[in-house]
């Protein structure tokens, strides 16, 4: 996350916050959000994706409270923005993966846990190995559905 502000828009009629505040709330959101409080993490985020709608933490970071409240539509859009601002981050390509996941998209998080692992060659970023048990759960979703639709053998 930058620390120099960006932001133009007010925080409800409030002066634009600087760096350091919106540093402070996001932190803020992130707490709100590691205790479970996901709608109000989510409004947290909200309001600084608007001050500063180029940071690409904050659009993950709204992803991921759309993703706890199980607004998945919204999570994958939050994480497709945060991928077109940040590709170089594994965090969203895994949230995203999930999501498709949820969906029943299993190709579509399959590849998305597969991009995040390609992004941590060394296996060195925790979330690089959630992307490996992710795909391997997708795999075995996908081959169970494949079973499912398979007809029956008749003899």
């Amino acid at each position: 996350m930058t620390t120099e502000s960006k932001a133009t828009v007010s925080n409800d009629n409030e002066k634009p916050l600087s760096g350091p505040e919106m540093l402070e709330r996001a932190t803020e959101g992130f707490n709100l959000f590691q205790d479970g409080n996901f709608s109000e993490s989510l409004a947290v985020f909200e309001k600084l994706s608007v001050m500063d709608p180029g940071e690409a933490y904050f659009q993950t970071a709204l992803g991921a409270c759309h993703l706890a409240l199980e607004d998945l539509d919204a999570a994958v859009a939050c994480f497709n923005r945060a991928i077109e601002l940040d590709p170089a981050d594994i965090t969203p390509f895994v949230n995203r993966g999930e999501a498709f996941l949820r969906q029943g998209r299993t190709t579509e998080a399959a590849r998305d846990f597969q991009h995040a692992v390609s992004l941590d060659p060394d296996d060195k970023d925790p979330l690089s190995r959630r992307a490996r048990m992710l795909a391997a759960a997708a795999l075995e979703s996908s081959d169970e559905a494949s079973e499912s639709e398979a007809p029956e053998d008749p003899s």
